[in-house]
């Protein structure tokens, strides 16, 4: 993973760009064992994940699972970790460049909820979720990432 912070052709942090395609492919692989496991057993059937159309500033795909569904958008840059970022900083310290992962919830309403944040080190491969908290973990530990999208799929609403 070293070497992730240089820019892409384009402008666009390729870092950011290998971060959300290395989660996305597990994300692919979790929604295929969903699935497999789960898949008679929901009264609402659907289970997928697809990528939504880009803008150029960040990925962004869905994930459905029976009544969840989640966005996940990933901002096309690489930076520190901000002030008020202290799961952050404890991890990485405050000279790391991090890509974030935004997870949100209740799409239908008019301002979706911030329901937890990814945050990966590129140079080192390392990743921590702010909600719940997990981590740090290894972008190439397929299990831990596993757990984290299992963690989202609880229903919070009630």
């Amino acid at each position: 993973m070293h070497g992730l912070d240089k820019e892409h052709r384009s402008g666009v942090p390729a870092a950011a760009i290998v971060v959300w395609d290395r989660v996305w492919g597990v994300i692919d692989r979790f929604t295929h064992d969903v699935r497999a496991v789960l898949g008679s057993h929901l009264r609402d059937g659907s289970i997928g994940a697809i990528r939504l159309a880009g803008d150029g500033r960040r990925r962004a795909g869905a994930l459905t699972i029976g009544r969840t569904q989640l966005r996940l958008e990933c901002p096309l840059l690489v930076r520190k970790a901000g002030a008020r970022e202290t799961l952050l900083h404890e991890v990485f310290g405050g000279d790391a460049l991090l890509v974030r992962i935004f997870v949100f919830r209740d799409l239908e309403r008019s301002s979706p909820r911030l329901e937890s944040m990814l945050a990966a080190e590129p140079a080192t491969g390392r990743w921590v979720a702010t909600e719940p908290e997990m981590g740090p973990a290894s972008l190439r530990d397929e299990e831990a990432l596993s757990c984290f999208l299992w963690s989202l799929l609880a229903d919070r609403t009630t």
